[in-house]
């Protein structure tokens, strides 16, 4: 928990950053980050990572992606830390099992950051402004 609690404050940045508008965030990423985790256990990493990754026509799931990257930057991983090559590049070697397990860890405990920080933003409804 204590790991969590370190990230909470760039977590808060983060989506102040990427998924803020005019002082509220919209209601649809409290939908995404509630869902990320439970995809990861369900569909994978690879498989989950790609999916949130995409930018939709409607949905802005990818800004959850670069808010984690954000929260990871703050905590030891390099400035030009790009979440999907490297979990791709770590998959395509499949050598290196704790590795993935300790980023899998690293992702989980700043996705659980993610979603603290955002409820302690007022949410903006589909319609509103």
């Amino acid at each position: 928990m204590k790991r969590i609690q370190i990230m909470i404050p760039d977590a808060i940045e983060a989506a102040r950053n990427n998924l803020v508008e005019n002082g509220k965030i919209k209601n649809e990423f409290n939908g995404y980050i509630s869902s990320f985790g439970a995809s990861i256990i369900s569909a994978g990493l690879l498989p989950s990572i790609i999916f949130y990754s995409q930018k939709g026509e409607s949905a802005e799931r990818n800004k959850i992606i670069t808010s984690i990257e954000f929260i990871l930057q703050k905590h030891g991983y390099p400035q030009d830390f790009n979440l999907l090559n490297r979990v791709k590049a770590l998959y395509t070697g499949m050598t290196n099992q704790p590795e993935i397990d300790r980023l899998t860890d690293r992702i989980f405990d700043a996705a659980i950051a993610l979603k603290l920080a955002i409820r302690t933003f007022p949410k903006l409804k589909k319609g509103q402004s």
